[in-house]
């Protein structure tokens, strides 16, 4: 049996709709016409009724949004499950870490929501809300205006939404824009050392040598670096960060991701941007 809130790896179950009937007073079974049952495929369980004009959107369906990024490795799915046995689902994605540094405009979750019941709309859009309960799908689904209802049609309304791949375009485009500005930018050895410095918030000399030293040799010999430009600072910091910061792999992803080093990569994209202007 489902139960009643679930987070999961996937949403591969139907929905059907299926006839609903009633004892009369003869005791024969009648066919209630205003009303269809809404059932879960996987499980069989009964999750309301609507009007026969109700038009599901299939988990799959909704899912098409952001798969094909998901594909790619532009999008990474961090909340997927549904409430009350599956009578509304959700999932959410973010921007995977080289376009998570960009702004606060892309920190939120990229986020899907839907009610098979008449109980929400189809929500497409953006939220810093994360959905772990009834309340915060509540407070996400607030937060979206790409509402569509589910009257005929509603489907292909849905599969022809553009929100997503102009959110996540937006923010490559960003991306890209800010790396050839760092690109451009010489930093030498000395404009280096200040950049370090701006970064971690302390002069040079209080931070451990090990440390510094590290740092150092990712800016002249990281993967694609030279030691010759911002870009090539920029990336010796979330190099640092991804592979050096924790001695474990998950230490290492918390700090990037949640942690401190989140931080210290917003702090690294805003300081090269401005030392590489001047």
């Amino acid at each position: 049996m489902a139960p009643a809130f679930a987070v999961t790896d996937n949403l591969d179950w139907l929905i059907s709709h299926r006839p609903l009937y009633f004892t009369g007073v003869d005791g024969k079974q009648v066919a209630w016409s205003e009303k269809v049952a809404v059932v879960r495929e996987d499980t069989g369980r009964c999750l309301g009724a609507v009007a026969p004009s109700f038009e599901t959107v299939q988990n799959s369906d909704l899912l098409k949004l952001i798969q094909p990024m998901v594909d790619e490795g532009v999008l990474t799915i961090e909340n997927m499950g549904y409430l009350n046995h599956g009578a509304r689902v959700f999932a959410q994605a973010k921007l995977n870490k080289e376009f998570s540094v960009i702004g606060e405009d892309y920190k939120g979750y990229v986020t899907l929501l839907n009610g098979h019941i008449g109980n929400a709309s189809v929500a497409i859009g953006s939220t810093l809300t994360r959905v772990i309960c009834g309340n915060t799908f509540a407070g996400a689904y607030s937060d979206i205006s790409e509402k569509y209802r589910h009257s005929s049609g509603v489907t292909e309304k849905v599969l022809e939404s553009t929100f997503i791949l102009d959110y996540v375009n937006g923010a490559m485009g960003t991306y890209s824009k800010y790396m050839a500005e760092l690109t451009k930018g010489k930093c030498s050895k000395k404009q280096f050392d200040a950049y370090v410095e701006a970064v971690y918030e302390k002069p040079l000399n209080e931070l451990r040598v090990s440390f510094v030293d590290q740092l150092n040799k990712l800016f002249y010999e990281g993967a694609g670096n030279s030691g010759q430009t911002y870009h090539d600072a920029y990336q010796a910091v979330l190099d640092y960060g991804s592979n050096n910061s924790r001695q474990t792999t998950s230490g290492r992803f918390n700090y990037v991701q949640f942690g401190q080093g989140s931080r210290v990569n917003n702090r690294a994209l805003r300081a090269g941007l401005e030392l590489a202007a001047v």
